[in-house]
C-alpha cells in the first residue's frame, strides 16, 4: 500500500537524519522534524474550500508573449492536465494529502526537466519527496538552485515572473503566524497586462484550477499569504 511505503520511507529519513545531523536522505526532507503524514494532511486541509469563479480578460495582452517553444509544452500540459489527472502514468497523490507537487512537477518535466535519484515518480506509488511533497520540493530547489537554473524572486518582483515559474505559498494560520515550511505550489500559465498592472494566473490541483488569479489567492482566499517564485533561467534541469 502507498501509506505503507511512505511509513517506511519517513522512518528512514529520520534515522539518517539523527545519524547525518542533517535533514537529507534518499531523496526525502521532512522540515522541522514533523512526519510527512502530518505535513501534508495540513497541506490538504488547508487548501480545502469552494473554488473561486475566474475571471477572464479577453482584452488583456500577454505580457511575456511570444513563450518559447519549451515554455508553451510547460503551459500546454498545464492546461490539459488541471482537471483531468494524468493519473495512469503519474498517479494522484490527493490520498495522501495533495496532488498540487506531483502535478507541478510533471509540468517541469514537460519544460525540459530530467528525472534524476532525488526529483522523480517512476509510475503511481513511486514517486519521490522531492517530486510530490511541497516543503520537500521547495528545499530540494533553494540547496540547488543555481545547479536547477532557478533563481528566487520575491513579491516585488513581479516584472520578472514568466509562464512557467513555480509559486510556492505560505498560508497565514489562526495565530497570524506562518509555518516554516510551505502549504502550496502553483505553476504560472498566464500573465497579462491590462491597465498597467500585470496580471498573474496559475494552474494548480487541489484546489483544481486552469488560471486562478495571484491576487487573488493572496487577498480573498488567504487573506495574509505570502509566496515567493522560483523562477527559470533556462528549460533544463
Amino acid at each position: 500500500m502507498r501509506l505503507t511505503q511512505r511509513g517506511r520511507l519517513v522512518g528512514a529519513v529520520l534515522i539518517l537524519a539523527i545519524l547525518a545531523g542533517a535533514g537529507w536522505a534518499t531523496g526525502r526532507y521532512l522540515p522541522s522534524g514533523d512526519s510527512e503524514a502530518a505535513v501534508r494532511g495540513a497541506e490538504a486541509l488547508s487548501d480545502a474550500g469552494p473554488r473561486p469563479t475566474p475571471v477572464k480578460s479577453a482584452a488583456a495582452v500577454p505580457l511575456n508573449a511570444p513563450m518559447s517553444a519549451a515554455q508553451q509544452r510547460q503551459v500546454d500540459y498545464a492546461l490539459k492536465y488541471w482537471k483531468n489527472y494524468n493519473s495512469a502514468v503519474y498517479g494522484n497523490d490527493n490520498p495522501n494529502g495533495g496532488d498540487c507537487a506531483n502535478f507541478v512537477s510533471q509540468t517541469l518535466l514537460q519544460r525540459g526537466w530530467k528525472m534524476n535519484s532525488t526529483w522523480f515518480n517512476h509510475g503511481p506509488n513511486a514517486m519521490s519527496s522531492a517530486w510530490a511533497f511541497v516543503p520537500a520540493m521547495n528545499e530540494y530547489f533553494r540547496a540547488n538552485a543555481s545547479a536547477l537554473g532557478l533563481v528566487q524572486l520575491g513579491e516585488k518582483d513581479r516584472a520578472k515572473y514568466a509562464a512557467g515559474d513555480v509559486v510556492m505559498f505560505w498560508w497565514k494560520n489562526a495565530s497570524g503566524g506562518y509555518s516554516a515550511a510551505p502549504d502550496h505550489v502553483q505553476v504560472i500559465d498566464r500573465i497579462t497586462r491590462s491597465g498597467g498592472a500585470a496580471s498573474v494566473k496559475m494552474a494548480s490541483h487541489n484546489v483544481d484550477y486552469e488560471f486562478r488569479d495571484l491576487d487573488d489567492e493572496v487577498t480573498t482566499e488567504h487573506p495574509g499569504a505570502k509566496y515567493i517564485v522560483w523562477h527559470l533561467t533556462r528549460d533544463t534541469n
